[in-house]
């Protein structure tokens, strides 16, 4: 009778492990017991003290100094332990947010400005702030944790800053977290270290010698550092020794970024005898850099070069290669009407409409696009079809392993510091989008 408890158990057990509603039920209630135990763990002073008096200083400070969004590595240890919360600071408040989905809570931090403080010095500036720090949930009233002076003169400086991101990113690294030498590489950017950040990259080469990106961000800084000849072949000889398709293109956007354009169309050239195999190492995909190298080809003006990438990319029915197949469409389509072929632009830019598969967001620009460039087709247009921003929808951009912080925000009102040239302005590819 034991036994037959037993396997009944057993049998109870694995009928609520591997049924998917049971799974469903496990996840909601795992995440939100969760969700609890950091709400709890925030309304402890040992907690929430350290963290009000950081918010309040960064207010204080010169907000220049600061992202739109401040990722957790800005913040005290106290809380980033937590989980991965972002914040934004102002000289009157400050807002940290955890969760996600439906359900997003964390603290809010405002400057008593009703507060009576007095003034002890010729200036009438007071010498000391009053700041609230209040609890935050949906749909929940504001609970106050505290109400702390705070001397007006407490601030930051880019430097204090700068040793506070530093010190996040060396521990990643010491425990063995690849991605925390590229955020290292970008806080010591964000606060003009360029000379720091390139000593960085070689610590970051030697803990991943197989890999492009340190390569890759220690080129870019290379030519910041006014060391542009040497940078360009330093990087070139390694792809050359590691020859594979996605690391043609990231040469290609290299010396494309670098203003180097016949040096980034030799890098594409080479990349097609290459076959169009994902790389074990971090990376895009290899039919979006597929793209990436077609436009390079299509702005440097080798459109043979152009259509042989798209070539290259089209015979290919996976979803990946399908993702992409109405862009290379829509580049052949373009190469032939330049080249006199104005019948056969037209059936290809019919192909490529028909790739646009219906969803609610990328849909409606690239129908957009494909319209206007149809358009330009009928009526011969070549100046308008030239354009290779004319091509590309406003969501499409130049890959970047720059594109985002740490916390995965992104954005080009974000201040993301990227080791390019000033005169890279954007990665958008379609900087002139009119219709």
């Amino acid at each position: 009778m034991r036994n037959l408890w037993i396997l009944a158990a057993c049998v109870v057990l694995a009928v609520l492990v591997f049924n998917p509603a049971s799974l469903i039920f496990i996840s909601v209630l795992a995440g939100q017991l969760g969700i609890e135990s950091v709400e709890a763990k925030l309304q402890k002073p040992e907690v929430y003290k350290p963290a009000a008096v950081t918010l309040a200083t960064y207010c204080q400070s010169d907000q220049s100094l600061f992202p739109q969004i401040l990722s957790y590595a800005w913040l005290p240890q106290e809380i980033s332990s937590l989980g991965h919360p972002w914040c934004q600071v102002s000289s009157n408040f400050a807002h940290v947010e955890f969760g996600g989905g439906f359900y997003h809570f964390g603290y809010s931090l405002e400057r008593d400005t009703t507060a009576f403080i007095p003034v002890t010095n010729e200036a009438f500036v007071p010498t000391t702030n009053i700041w609230n720090l209040y609890l935050v949930r949906e749909e929940q009233p504001e609970k106050l944790l505290i109400t702390f002076p705070l001397a007006s003169a407490q601030r930051v400086s880019a430097v204090d800053l700068e040793n506070l991101l530093c010190a996040y990113f060396d521990e990643e690294i010491r425990e063995g977290q690849s991605d925390g030498y590229q955020g290292k590489v970008m806080a010591q950017l964000r606060f003009g270290r360029t000379s720091k950040a390139a000593i960085n990259c070689q610590d970051w080469i030697k803990a991943r010698p197989n890999s492009w990106l340190p390569r890759f961000t220690y080129a870019h800084i290379g030519c910041r550092l006014g060391e542009t000849q040497a940078a360009a072949a330093q990087f070139r000889d390694w792809v050359n020794a590691h020859q594979t398709f996605g690391n043609d293109i990231y040469l290609a956007l290299f010396n494309f970024r670098e203003g180097l354009t016949n040096d980034a169309m030799q890098a594409v050239r080479k990349s097609l005898s290459q076959p169009l195999v994902e790389s074990p190492d971090e990376g895009a995909n290899v039919f979006y850099l597929g793209y990436n190298g077609a436009m390079i080809a299509y702005a440097g003006g080798d459109f043979d070069l152009c259509v042989s990438m798209c070539g290259k990319m089209l015979p290919n029915d996976s979803y990946d290669a399908g993702a992409f197949k109405e862009q290379a469409l829509r580049l052949k389509a373009a190469v032939m009407l330049l080249n006199g072929m104005q019948s056969a632009a037209l059936d290809l830019m019919k192909q490529a409409e028909a790739t646009n598969a219906p969803d609610p967001f990328s849909h409606e620009p690239r129908a957009k696009v494909d319209r206007a460039l149809e358009d330009a087709i009928r009526r011969g247009d070549t100046q308008f079809v030239r354009n290779p921003g004319n091509l590309a929808d406003n969501m499409e951009k130049w890959f970047s392993p720059f594109s985002t912080d740490e916390s995965e925000w992104h954005g080009p009102n974000l201040g993301i510091p990227t080791p390019y040239p000033s005169s890279w302005k954007t990665d958008e590819m379609n900087t002139n989008l009119s219709y």
